[in-house]
């Protein structure tokens, strides 16, 4: 499975009610995307609409098409799903912008696999997460909440976690940056996320 991220620069102006489930619909018409989702910066003049694909060649297609607003976009592979109960109004978008060497991208893969998910798991009102990686090994991570407080919950968690037995600190150099959206639409199959509007 493979992930288009386009970045958009909002316009409060034309917000109307709806707005994020249309604009995804503008970007993606009728493609065959098995989901799409759009993200809101909070406090932000930003957001991310996110499509997944079956394969890379219609990923690679996808990250072609612009609308109004739209600055950027990249193809991911899926590395890794997880579920979560939780309704999904809240996603911490966690980027790694620098191109990772293939034992930090390991180190980093171990650490959310062994470490970070097993101690947020059973946190309240965690929604699950999108581990998506590009060709030169840069990646995002994708974490949805039900709630802002769900979502410091999980932070909280994540920075009180100590390193497992052979992990290496100097593999593990951190995000580039760290964003928080609200999540304004989602059809993404693979967690069952249900957004407002569907």
């Amino acid at each position: 499975m493979y992930a288009t991220v386009h970045q958009f620069r909002r316009s409060h102006a034309d917000e109307s009610e709806g707005w994020g489930h249309a604009l995804a619909a503008e970007l993606h018409p009728g493609t065959g995307s098995p989901g799409t989702c759009t993200l809101a910066q909070v406090g932000g003049l930003t957001g991310l609409v996110v499509a997944l694909w079956r394969d890379r060649g219609s990923a690679l297609a996808a990250a072609d098409r612009r609308v109004s607003g739209v600055f950027d976009a990249r193809v991911y592979e899926v590395a890794d799903v997880e579920g979560g109960a939780a309704e999904p109004r809240i996603a911490q978008a966690t980027w790694f912008d620098r191109p990772l060497t293939a034992a930090q991208a390991d180190a980093a893969r171990f650490g959310g696999r062994e470490r970070i998910w097993p101690a947020v798991r059973g946190l309240d009102g965690v929604g699950g997460f999108y581990v998506l990686t590009a060709e030169d090994r840069s990646s995002l991570i994708l974490g949805f909440t039900e709630s802002i407080d769900a979502m410091e919950a999980v932070q909280k968690t994540v920075m009180g976690t100590e390193l497992l037995p052979g992990e290496d600190p100097a593999l593990l150099p951190g995000p580039d940056r760290v964003d928080v959206h609200r999540v304004l639409h989602t059809s993404l199959p693979s967690l069952g996320l249900v957004g407002e509007p569907r």
